[in-house]
């Protein structure tokens, strides 16, 4: 039962989760034209940098890979450059694999959140 646990709390999931949960609420607010209150996105982009970084730490410690002084700042500044160099560095070609399968989650949930939203307000009318 903790394997089970650790494994559900580690931090893949956790970020697959969150970006799942934030990126259909974004199709959401953009299916029904609204604007994201601001504290909704701060939240976002904190909570976003804190689970990759979460993740980027667990995992570069169990693969043995250096970590930078600085990883939130740098995290902050690169981490669209960092993350694919980093996959592809620790896992060859299945980092590209993995960055297919990040990208389509990011953007297959907003699509879905759009979607349900323009059908919602369709029948609501």
């Amino acid at each position: 039962m903790a394997t089970v646990l650790s494994r559900m709390f580690s931090p893949a999931p956790l970020l697959y989760s969150f970006v799942v949960i934030t990126q259909f609420a974004v199709g959401v607010y953009f299916g029904a034209q609204l604007e994201p209150p601001p504290v909704v996105t701060l939240l976002y982009w904190l909570g976003f940098l804190w689970a990759v970084g979460w993740w980027l730490r667990t995992d570069s410690r169990k693969r043995g890979v250096a970590s930078v002084y600085d990883l939130g700042f740098f995290l902050y500044i690169a981490w669209p450059v960092v993350m694919p160099y980093y996959l592809v560095k620790t896992r060859g070609a299945k980092g590209l694999l993995v960055m297919l399968g990040f990208v389509a989650t990011y953007f297959g949930a907003a699509i879905v959140g759009m979607i349900l939203s323009v059908l919602v307000i369709t029948l609501r009318s």
